[in-house]
């Protein structure tokens, strides 16, 4: 019989719990309920005109995460106006490069007439009846080539190289005083 009571015991320590924890659940769920709109920690939040501000830089930090820059040039160079004598020379490079330019003639007696022409940097030899940048080679004299473009006839006429800006002219050179005498 004892067993019984033990039984009914162990079923009223459950109901109760039940109860207890029923009514806890019932005091939490009312104090949820009557939280304030104006929280007494709204001194401490951000601003809505701060909070955008720190979006906008982190927006901004993101974006210059992902540029990628084309420039050739250091930005944060400050004499970008005034050219370098590097870039003096490779301008003056790349002028000499692009030109299509007569160097020589070759006109012996006897024997095939050439001419050296070049352009990009690079020199190549031409004989009559070939064909070259502006058109095809007809005659090869002294100085100077007679050449074929769409049916009329060109001179292209023997070429000295562009000179050197001032700044650039003498950078490899000794200077008068300091030649050897050996």
């Amino acid at each position: 019989m004892e067993d019984k009571y033990l039984k009914d015991l162990v079923i009223a320590l459950i109901v109760i719990l039940l109860i207890v924890l029923g009514v806890k659940c019932n005091s939490l769920y009312q104090k949820a309920k009557v939280i304030p709109v104006e929280s007494k920690y709204k001194k401490l939040a951000l601003s809505e005109d701060l909070f955008n501000q720190i979006q906008n830089i982190e927006h901004s930090i993101n974006d210059r995460k992902e540029f990628v820059f084309t420039v050739t040039k250091d930005p944060l160079e400050q004499n970008l106006i005034v050219k370098t004598i590097k870039d003096l020379e490779k301008q003056w490079r790349l002028e000499v490069e692009s030109m299509v330019r007569l160097e020589t003639t070759i006109v012996p007696e006897i024997g095939r007439k050439r001419a050296a022409i070049s352009h990009k940097g690079k020199t190549k030899l031409y004989e009559i009846g070939d064909s070259f940048y502006y058109g095809i080679i007809k005659d090869i004299r002294q100085g100077e080539i007679v050449y074929s473009y769409k049916g009329v006839d060109n001179v292209l006429k023997l070429q000295k190289l562009p000179e050197k800006p001032t700044a650039i002219q003498n950078e490899n050179e000794a200077s008068p005083d300091k030649k050897y005498n050996w």
